[in-house]
């Protein structure tokens, strides 16, 4: 049986290209992609603008709702002296907004106070775009919420999750809800939040939204301050069979030997 050259050498660089494919998306799932790694170390609580300087944060990613002076939607532009331009603090404040605070050891965050018509209830939106080249299926997230209790209430600050920013999941695992009696001499006190969702379809240049939401839950009077903080991301693409690459590795050898043996007879 006479094989066709030009068709073998075709069909190798094909199955090659196919390989190196699979196996560089393998070897991606194995550690994942690292996306994000924010911790607002920059942020002086001076507001948010689609092209932010210095101490300002980028509402192109953020959108905060459910403050007296409005929502910031993606995009908005809020950077004069209101809720969401609150200004650095160590915590001990009274006025609602959005703050830098200083949880200690120079270290900012993404702060809020709560009041009666800020934030109770509201949310934090962290937009994020998959520019990975393929799908995403799960995301790995952790981040730190420091709660400063230093009022006789408790509020929650909860995270949910979406595909569209219309239709929210939420992960009770992560769930926070401060403590009701104000601790004797409040400090910062550090909650590590982690998890990976599982089950997504994050297709490659789509949007995902993680958002934090806050409300009151029990007591009365004033509330904590609540501070966002070391958010990071790993992304895991869609798997990649094994099998599939046996299969592949098997075609390139079947045709390798056809190809030597027809060089053999030519």
């Amino acid at each position: 049986m006479r094989i066709n050259q030009k068709i073998i050498s075709n069909l190798i660089s094909q199955l090659l290209f196919t390989t190196s494919i699979g196996l560089t998306a393998n070897s991606a799932l194995a550690f994942g992609i690292s996306l994000e790694n924010i911790d607002f170390s920059n942020f002086d609580g001076s507001g948010f603008q689609p092209e932010p300087t210095t101490g300002q944060l980028d509402s192109d990613d953020w959108a905060i709702s459910g403050f007296s002076d409005g929502d910031l939607n993606f995009g908005d532009t809020q950077i004069t002296t209101n809720d969401f331009a609150r200004g650095s603090n160590n915590g001990a404040v009274t006025q609602g907004g959005i703050y830098s605070f200083d949880v200690g050891s120079n270290n900012p965050t993404l702060g809020v106070q709560p009041i009666a018509l800020d934030f109770t209830p509201g949310t934090m939106t962290l937009r994020l775009t998959n520019d990975t080249g393929i799908t995403i299926t799960d995301l790995e997230i952790s981040y730190s919420v420091y709660v400063y209790n230093d009022q006789n209430r408790s509020n929650s600050f909860n995270f949910f999750y979406s595909n569209d920013n219309v239709s929210y999941t939420p992960e009770a695992s992560l769930n926070l809800t401060s403590v009701e009696a104000a601790d004797m001499t409040p400090s910062w006190d550090i909650n590590l939040r982690n998890t990976t969702l599982t089950g997504l379809n994050i297709s490659s240049g789509n949007n995902f939204y993680l958002q934090w939401q806050g409300a009151d839950v029990s007591g009365s009077g004033s509330r904590d301050q609540f501070a966002l903080d070391d958010i990071t991301f790993k992304a895991v693409p869609f798997n990649f069979s094994p099998s599939l690459g046996f299969l592949v590795v098997g075609s390139i050898w079947l045709i390798s030997f056809l190809y030597k043996q027809y060089q053999l007879k030519n």
